[in-house]
């Protein structure tokens, strides 16, 4: 019987173009992605484009750049910050930086949807943190998929988030979990009794 034909490598290592580790990512994993993002303004000459063409750039292409990597790992904050400087240079000024006094508007404004008066770019943080609840949906909805069971890499705030944004009704009460799950009145007993 002949084995599985693949190559065994020891951690870290990349699988499927993301970095997998037995400890924590360090910024040396978290880099290429960054590095991803600049490279791709290398390809475009931003003072030629103007700024209409520019967000239309920033929204469907330096900001949907990370969201491979946001899927399964949550981005610490100096790496969005990084990210965010890239789109912000390319936005106002055309290049990989922005001073102050080249930025029209602030980024968090920039951030908001264009109904709330911004400019629609995606924010980064708050989208990884829905993909990561992603993972805690389909837990919920389909408990056949092979990773159920497993760790999911959510954070306490963002499976905190998870349980006041559903509600579960307790049918035969195979699914739902005593503790963690909102049954009471759309509350959890663990958030009605935190003592406990």
């Amino acid at each position: 019987m002949m084995g599985f034909q693949c190559p065994i490598k020891d951690f870290p290592c990349n699988y499927l173009g993301l970095p997998l580790h037995t400890r924590q990512l360090r910024r040396l994993d978290i880099q290429p992605v960054i590095d991803k993002v600049a490279n791709r303004l290398s390809t475009w000459k931003g003072s030629f484009i103007n700024r209409a063409g520019r967000l239309m750039l920033v929204n469907s292409v330096l900001s949907s750049m990370p969201v491979y990597f946001l899927t399964v790992f949550d981005l610490k904050k100096w790496a969005l910050k990084k990210i965010d400087k890239i789109r912000r240079g390319f936005l106002w000024n055309g290049t990989s930086q922005a001073k102050g006094s080249q930025c029209l508007v602030a980024w968090d404004t920039c951030k908001k949807p264009k109904a709330n008066g911004g400019l629609g770019v995606l924010d980064l943080d708050k989208f990884s943190r829905a993909l990561r609840l992603r993972w805690l949906w389909f837990s919920w909805v389909d408990p056949d998929r092979p990773w159920v069971g497993s760790p999911v890499l959510c954070s306490k705030v963002d499976k905190q988030l998870f349980r006041s944004c559903t509600t579960v009704t307790v049918g035969d009460g195979r699914t739902a979990v005593f503790w963690d799950s909102t049954w009471v009145n759309g509350n959890a007993p663990r958030d009605l009794a935190p003592n406990l």
